[in-house]
């Protein structure tokens, strides 16, 4: 399958849209609106996971604009991932039905164990879990287990058909490795952050300037044209509309400061 201006190809499944909603962090009562002016935006990609606490939200603009007849259920890739305590082995499956109750949907797009290890979701008080619980020395508290582990009970999910997909994120070589040599359904993917420093480098916000766009738009085009997959944040309406406006309004070059008009 060949990638295309929108979507790149994967091992399995169907093609993951270059632009896609990022959801961490969003507030509560923020991200139903989000993904739904998202979705009439043009987005077809949603991000979330189980320690963004937010699926549930998710799931209800999905289901609403489907039944609204603005997309169907095909047209929109989902990914979630394995967070924390969920990503132990004899958890997966419980939490992946529990992540498509909430997304009101009968199988995920992509689903990734978020880190290579397992956080508790315990707290050492009585307050709720957190997306990443410290104990009192200020360190994550994790588990004992192994992801390869928690991957292989993955796979049986794709099997079933709950799951098309498979990925990882924040691993390093050495654990990529490891899971690409050690896997039945290999990751189709690998997550991680961005440093948002460059949005404020002299470099960009001249190029940004000159085109009448934002440091932000610059940069996710650069890297869409580079066919890497973006996920930005927002839940400001016309953020997430100028995010999503990365069409062909320029091609930047790798040298600095410079680009060619396409």
């Amino acid at each position: 399958m060949a990638a295309t201006k929108t979507a790149l190809p994967m091992l399995m499944g169907k093609p993951m849209p270059l632009v896609g909603l990022g959801t961490f962090l969003s507030k509560p009562g923020e991200v139903e609106k989000a993904v739904s002016v998202a979705i009439d935006v043009g987005y077809r990609h949603i991000d979330t996971a189980r320690g963004y606490m937010n699926e549930k939200e998710i799931g209800n603009a999905l289901d609403e604009s489907i039944k609204a007849g603005k997309v169907t259920r095909d047209e929109i890739f989902i990914t979630t991932k394995l967070t924390g305590g969920s990503a132990v082995p004899h958890r997966v499956r419980q939490q992946t039905e529990d992540s498509l109750k909430c997304l009101k949907t009968s199988y995920i797009d992509l689903l990734l164990i978020h880190f290579p290890v397992a956080i508790s979701d315990c707290r050492l008080d009585n307050n709720p879990p957190e997306y990443m619980p410290l104990d009192t020395d200020g360190a994550p508290m994790c588990i004992e287990t192994d992801f390869m582990d928690t991957y292989k009970e993955m796979e049986k999910l794709v099997d079933e058909g709950l799951v098309k997909a498979l990925g990882i994120s924040n691993f390093n070589a050495a654990q990529v490795r490891r899971v690409w040599d050690e896997s039945r359904i290999k990751p189709c993917n690998l997550g991680r952050d961005a440093d948002d420093t460059p949005l404020k480098d002299p470099i960009v916000v001249k190029i940004a300037e000159r085109l009448s766009k934002t440091p932000a738009q610059v940069l996710l085009r650069y890297l869409v044209q580079r066919g890497v997959i973006v996920l930005p944040k927002s839940v400001t309406q016309s953020r997430i509309e100028s995010n999503f406006q990365l069409s062909d309004y320029l091609e930047l070059s790798d040298s600095h400061g410079q680009y060619n008009m396409s």
